[in-house]
């Protein structure tokens, strides 16, 4: 991967989480970076350096852009196809089903590395890590119930402000809508 920053590969992320991995998709230049909180001219020239890369290409001349080959290789991914193969989908099954245990541990994941550097304040975290734990218990159960995890997603997302990654924020969105 050969990012010039953080906020690059931010981009990147959440232009993968929004085409779903789909190298024929489209999305808007200006939509992705102000779910990263960038106004209409940075998100134009940070999409210009991932063309420069070959991360990604323009796709018509309004700013829409999808992701290439090599932009889902910078990211260690697969193309995918298809409404199952979304990265981060919880599933709309009463049960949660592997694909969604799958999702759900890796967004766990990252939310326990944001937390640990996070600028929230005492009782936000506790809340954070008590949604978390709530979580957990719910994939010790033999059938954790999606509901229960997506209104628990639901109320992290409304305490992952301080984490400070607004790619998470992202991605949260995406598999709670899932």
């Amino acid at each position: 991967m050969d990012f010039n920053g953080r906020q690059e590969k931010a981009y990147l992320l959440e232009l993968h989480t929004r085409t779903r991995g789909d190298i024929d998709a489209q999305v808007s230049m200006y939509e992705i970076g102000e779910a990263l909180g960038l106004e209409k001219d940075p998100a134009g020239r940070m999409a210009e350096a991932l063309f420069i890369q070959g991360y990604a290409e323009l796709k018509t001349l309004s700013g829409g852009i999808g992701i290439t080959i090599q932009g889902l290789e910078a990211l260690d991914m697969k193309p995918e196809s298809g409404p199952e193969s979304s990265e981060l989908s919880l599933g709309k099954g009463r049960v949660l089903e592997e694909r969604g245990r799958e999702s759900l541990n890796r967004i766990l994941t990252d939310l326990k590395e944001g937390i640990s550097g996070s600028t929230s304040s005492y009782a936000g975290l506790e809340e954070m890590v008590m949604d978390l734990k709530t979580i957990e218990v719910q994939l010790l159960s033999p059938s954790p119930k999606t509901s229960i995890v997506r209104e628990v997603l639901k109320s992290i997302l409304e305490n992952c402000k301080g984490i400070g990654e607004k790619g998470l924020e992202a991605r949260l969105t995406a598999m709670i809508s899932s």
